[in-house]
Order: C-alpha cells, then sequence, then structure tokens
C-alpha cells in the first residue's frame, strides 16, 4: 500500500463562487488549504451568464453577450487567490483507496476533504446532444423558440430568464415544478411561469420511445439546452466507501470521517445561499474537529422569478407532519403598487406554532433578503417590530402585515384565549401533580 505525505490541512473539491468562499474561509485560520475546480470556468460561465439574463437593464440579446463577455473578463481568476495562500488545482482528481488524490501526474494527500458545488457537471437524462445553458453566449443571435431541460429551481430560474428573449418550453423530470417549495409557493410560481408565456411539459412525454432521447421536433423547439446538474462520478468517491447520491450525518460527514460535503451533493435544491450556510458549518467541523450541526428548519433561500420568492424554515406539509394539529397557517396577498405584469404579487404564509414561527414564504419585490432578516428571530413579535416602519400599501410588509394581523385576531377571537388560558392552568396543575 502506498503511503502519501499530508500536503494540506483541507481539500476542497468544488469550482463555484461558494467553493472560493469557503477556501478563502479556510485559510485565513491559518490552514492549508487546496482548491480543486477544473470546472472552475464553466461554474463561472454559468452564473455570470444567469445573472445577466436577470438583469432587467438588458434588453436585446447583443447587449447581452456584450455585457457577459465583460463579467467573463474580469471574474476572478485562479490567481487571485494565490495570496491568500490557496493551492488551485484546474485539473481532475480522483481518490484512491488510501485516501489521497491522484492527479494527472502527481498524488496530493489532505487530513481532510470538502465536497462541494461546481467540481463536475453532469447533463440531464435524454439531452446528450443539447447545448449547454453557459454557451448559450455564443450564439449570435437566440432561436425563437427554446426547450430548457433541467429540474428544480435553478432550471425554473433559467426558463425564467430566457423567456424574456425567446418562447421557452420548460422540461422537467419533477412531478412538482419546485418539489422543495411550499405548495402555495409552487401554485403560484407555475401561473407565473405560464403568464409570461412558458409551456410546462414531463421529461417522460418528450422522449422518443426509441433512443429514449428528446427530439426538440417533438416539442417543436428550434434549439435544445440543458441546465447541468453538478457531478462526482469522475471521483471514484467508491474507492473510500461512498456511495452516491451522497448521505452525511449531522455534523455534514460523510460515511469516510476524513470527508465533509455541502451543497447540492447532498441532494434537495441547488441554492448558493443553502449551500454557503452547510458549508459554514462542514468548514468549522472538518478544519477543527467541532461537532456543529445546521437546523434545516431554520435555514433560507432564494428564487429568482417574476416574483422573487424567499423561503425560510419549514414547509406547511414538513410542520405538520412534525408537530402535527398544533401548526397554523396565516397567510396573505397584495397586487404591487406598480407592477410590469399582471401576474406579479406580494404574498405571505406563516406557519406558526404557538408564538413562533416555523416557516415564513414570501413573494414579492425584497422577499428573499426579507425571510433571511426576519427568520434571524422567528417569533410573532419581533416580526412585528421589524416590518412596522416599512408597511406601505401595495409591498410585501403589507402582506406580511395583514398575514400578522390575522394572527392576531385568531389569537384574541371570543373563546381562544380563554382556551389557551385553561390549557395553560391545567398543564400548571398537572405539574403540580394535583
Amino acid at each position: 500500500m502506498a503511503t502519501y505525505s499530508t500536503d494540506y490541512d483541507l481539500a476542497i473539491l468544488g469550482g463555484s463562487r461558494g467553493s472560493r468562499f469557503a477556501a478563502c474561509r479556510a485559510a485565513q485560520t491559518g490552514a492549508r488549504i487546496a482548491l480543486i475546480a477544473p470546472s472552475w470556468r464553466t461554474s463561472d460561465a454559468m452564473e455570470i451568464l444567469l445573472q445577466s439574463l436577470q438583469s432587467p437593464h438588458i434588453r436585446d440579446w447583443a447587449t447581452l453577450r456584450d455585457w457577459f463577455n465583460l463579467q467573463c473578463q474580469s471574474a476572478v481568476s485562479p490567481t487571485a487567490l494565490s495570496p491568500y495562500g490557496i493551492d488551485v488545482i484546474l485539473e481532475p482528481a480522483r481518490f484512491t483507496p488510501e485516501l489521497a488524490l491522484r492527479l494527472e501526474n502527481r498524488h496530493l494527500k489532505a487530513s481532510r476533504y470538502l465536497l462541494t458545488d461546481g467540481y463536475g457537471t453532469s447533463i440531464p437524462h435524454g439531452a446528450q446532444d443539447s447545448l449547454s445553458c453557459h454557451q448559450l453566449a455564443q450564439l449570435r443571435t437566440l432561436p425563437h423558440h427554446i426547450a430548457i431541460v433541467g429540474s428544480g429551481a435553478t432550471a425554473v430560474e433559467w426558463a425564467y430568464a430566457l423567456s424574456r428573449f425567446a418562447n421557452v418550453t420548460l422540461i422537467q423530470n419533477e412531478r412538482s415544478l419546485l418539489p422543495a417549495a411550499d405548495c402555495d409557493i409552487q401554485r403560484l410560481s407555475q401561473a407565473q411561469l405560464k403568464s409570461v408565456g412558458i409551456t410546462l411539459a414531463s421529461l417522460e412525454d418528450c422522449l422518443d420511445s426509441d433512443s429514449r432521447q428528446i427530439d426538440a421536433k417533438h416539442v417543436e423547439a428550434d434549439l435544445l439546452v440543458a441546465v447541468p446538474s453538478y457531478s462526482w462520478e469522475a471521483l471514484q468517491l467508491e474507492n473510500v466507501g461512498i456511495e452516491t447520491p451522497i448521505t452525511v450525518n449531522r455534523h455534514l460527514q460523510t460515511t469516510c470521517n476524513q470527508v465533509y460535503a455541502s451543497g447540492s451533493s447532498l441532494g434537495g435544491e441547488n441554492r448558493p445561499e443553502l449551500a454557503q450556510q452547510e458549508t459554514t458549518i462542514a468548514l468549522e467541523n472538518a478544519l477543527f474537529g467541532k461537532r456543529h450541526t445546521l437546523d434545516y428548519g431554520r435555514t433560507f433561500y432564494a428564487i429568482q422569478l417574476l416574483s422573487p420568492i424567499g423561503h425560510w424554515g419549514l414547509t406547511e406539509r414538513q410542520a405538520r407532519e412534525r408537530h402535527g394539529d398544533d401548526v397554523q397557517v396565516f397567510q396573505a396577498a397584495c397586487l404591487p403598487a406598480v407592477a410590469d405584469d399582471g401576474a406579479q404579487t406580494n404574498f405571505c404564509k406563516l406557519i406558526i406554532q404557538g408564538v413562533q414561527i416555523l416557516g415564513m414564504h414570501l413573494m414579492g419585490d425584497g422577499a428573499p433578503a426579507l425571510a433571511a432578516v426576519l427568520g434571524h428571530r422567528p417569533t410573532i413579535a419581533t416580526l412585528s417590530q421589524r416590518i412596522a416602519a416599512g408597511v406601505q400599501t401595495g409591498t410585501l410588509y403589507d402582506a406580511i402585515h395583514q398575514a400578522v394581523e390575522k394572527w392576531h385576531h385568531h389569537r384574541w377571537s371570543e373563546g381562544q384565549w380563554r382556551r389557551d388560558w385553561a390549557e395553560n392552568w391545567f398543564n400548571f396543575r398537572r405539574s403540580l401533580g394535583n
């Protein structure tokens, strides 16, 4: 059995901006860090193009291409991380049974490893002959009708962003549009996508029966575009006893104790905000042997659609599964004071147990930032205080205020407060043993 010297305290395998954030944060602690990112430029191109498509100031394809190229030129270079003491490796690696990484011409060993987003990508099933989404910027003109193939929130964001420039069909392999989102958010999102002309289709319905590939003619599209998902197949994780899909314990350790994982490698939605929350915990545990855990009932993420979405905490289904009949739901909606599209809305759904907020699901201008901020101290009292100064008709604050007022009305309605008082009294008497 070969032996190798330990070159690094931590090797991070990923290529996204979140991976670089993790590498910089780890290097600031004085640890020796390697960032292995063979898909660095692909990850950058995907993120920059999506952000460019979402910009309301870009109204034609030529301007978008110029803006994309300018952003790519100013993107962070691998050499920019060298002053932080980070060794950036842009070649692929694979694990050996000795828990080392085999590169093209050498081996590398670290005390701990962290799998984050962006190491490698894979094309969705049935879309092998398609154009990858980040390659769209190579086109001088955009076809009239595009079929997007992908799953989850990322594919939905690409479909919405491209609908400003072409007719779009979104082909998904999931039964629901946003599987991790609350049911009412899914319903409103689907209505908004249809309002901007996006056609929703099932992957199974679009596959050719013989080749099991999507036929662009079948969906009457001029171009088939794939939204890749992150992949770990090339790493040969089986050599260190890790099976895919990757599973972790409460401390984000895989079945191999020296290997930690965060982000989309764990399944669920590929959301950068969620990946960053996981990565922060995983870094502390990997570098310093801490045993921190992440409470997924208090995490947040965003989805950029016609009315942006801010998700915090539990969905209604999750809350009822955990807490049963103690869960109460209060929601409200109002139309924006100024709207470019009739389907835009301000929506708030609060999932509450007593005075504690278990889940907050927002749609409207500013929803992502509000969900992140309001979720820090999730009680009705703190929520009321935080939104009081910003309540104006036709705003998201207005919808949140209405939902809170519904809770107050229910809480202090005839019979409700007496029942709560009596329940507390009997609980107190039982605790005394009388």
